[in-house]
């Protein structure tokens, strides 16, 4: 049985694995053919490749050279978002050769299995996992929890893992390459430029200047959680247990956050760069949806029409405001976290990250999203606060890879470039 698809008999029709017709013609980069190699020499390995370099379909390759050692393997494939699932694998599947009736997915409301079963992490309790040969962990870096990397540790014949990074805040990484036997196959966004995969781009790093009211304020609540930070024995020691203390810590760092994520000046930024690329398609990026929401209204005011992709957006109004940016019908699109992992965008021509994290991956992963084809990515932080610090590593990383790099004051006043 394959994809809601039944035979009269009930019986299940499985056909050639591979059909012509619809084979992508894409020919391997060099670096597909090594990985390749790589894992198939130890038939268990996580494939590390910054985002945009083609790790999906370099995996789709695999699974063909599984199914030549072993014609009547079954494969499994766990993602952590269903819309990786329904906006990657099936069509990665389906392009690279795949017939639809050899393709089962496992969640919501459908459950059937396939030559190549496809589901999410929430429901891989539920899986058969004695069936299959062959498994893939997309984004592993997401099972790093203790629960899930029991399925890791799970003993397939094949075992594939695939990150942009591997690395998570929590340590917990080595123990991930720990069950693949440290077999990691790493291809960084410096080699993808290399190699012209990724394109060249110039990196504008500007911090905003606060006004004397505001970094007043700012300093205050900075005071207030060093001296919370000396009662309770520290940030990471006062996380470990709910007290008062806690709770009060949080409430001021969520002050503290909002006031520089929601800083005016900021805003005024964005909104006079994308005035400059008017014609240009250009993303926002933000890590919380009332930031993302109040810019779209800036924009609007000078006449600027972007429309709003976040958490707080149902599904199908993501998915149609995701087509309607690829026919051009709008030119700048406002995001959150929503679209870090599991999204192809088009062509961007410039890029603004308004916040984000200092993790490597988000910047690895943002980064990926836009420069399947060429321009500029500007970033954007708040000067002398603690934003700056973690703007701090985003910068190193894009610095070491743009072709051109400016930094940036702006103080309300002067003209932006």
């Amino acid at each position: 049985m394959g994809f809601g698809i039944n035979i009269e008999d009930g019986s299940e029709v499985l056909p050639s694995m591979v059909v012509d017709q619809n084979s992508s013609s894409m020919e391997l980069w060099d670096w597909q053919r090594r990985a390749i190699e790589y894992f198939l020499r130890y038939n268990k390995a996580i494939i590390e490749a910054a985002t945009g370099t083609g790790k999906s379909y370099c995996a789709v390759q695999i699974i063909k050279e599984v199914f030549k050692q072993k014609p009547d393997a079954q494969v499994l494939i766990v993602v952590p978002k269903n819309v990786i699932l329904e906006k990657t694998w099936y069509k990665e599947l389906y392009d690279g050769g795949f017939s639809l009736v050899d393709i089962g997915v496992y969640y919501g409301a459908i459950k059937e299995y396939g030559k190549i079963t496809i589901t999410n992490m929430q429901n891989i309790h539920n899986i058969a996992l004695e069936i299959f040969d062959m498994v893939i962990f997309d984004e592993i870096h997401n099972f790093g929890t203790t629960k899930l990397l029991e399925y890791l540790d799970y003993p397939f014949k094949y075992k594939l893992g695939l990150s942009a990074t591997v690395t998570r805040s929590d340590g917990n990484h080595w123990k991930i390459m720990d069950i693949f036997d440290h077999n990691v196959f790493k291809y960084s966004p410096k080699d993808a430029l290399n190699d012209g995969i990724l394109n060249p781009f110039n990196f504008i790093n500007i911090g905003v200047e606060m006004d004397d009211e505001n970094f007043e304020v700012y300093t205050k609540l900075t005071k207030e959680l060093n001296l919370m930070y000396q009662m309770g024995g520290g940030y990471i020691k006062i996380m470990k247990k709910n007290t008062p203390l806690k709770l009060r810590m949080l409430k001021k760092l969520f002050e503290r956050k909002k006031l520089v994520s929601n800083y005016e000046r900021k805003f005024d930024v964005v909104r006079e760069i994308i005035n400059k690329h008017r014609n240009d398609k250009v993303i926002v990026f933000n890590n919380y949806n009332q930031q993302t929401n109040k810019c779209y209204w800036h924009l609007l005011e000078i006449g600027i029409k972007a429309r709003i992709i976040h958490s707080g957006i149902d599904k199908d109004k993501r998915d149609k405001t995701l087509t309607d940016f690829k026919l051009d019908k709008f030119q700048v699109l406002l995001t959150s976290r929503v679209l870090d992992e599991g999204f192809n965008l088009p062509k961007i021509d410039t890029a603004i990250i308004m916040a984000g994290d200092s993790t490597e991956r988000q910047t690895i992963q943002r980064m990926g999203r836009v420069l399947r084809k060429k321009d500029k990515i500007s970033n954007l932080y708040c000067k002398d606060t603690i934003e700056e610090q973690q703007s701090a590593t985003r910068s190193k990383i894009f610095k070491e890879l743009c072709s051109m790099y400016e930094q940036y004051i702006y103080d309300g006043e002067n003209e932006i470039l």
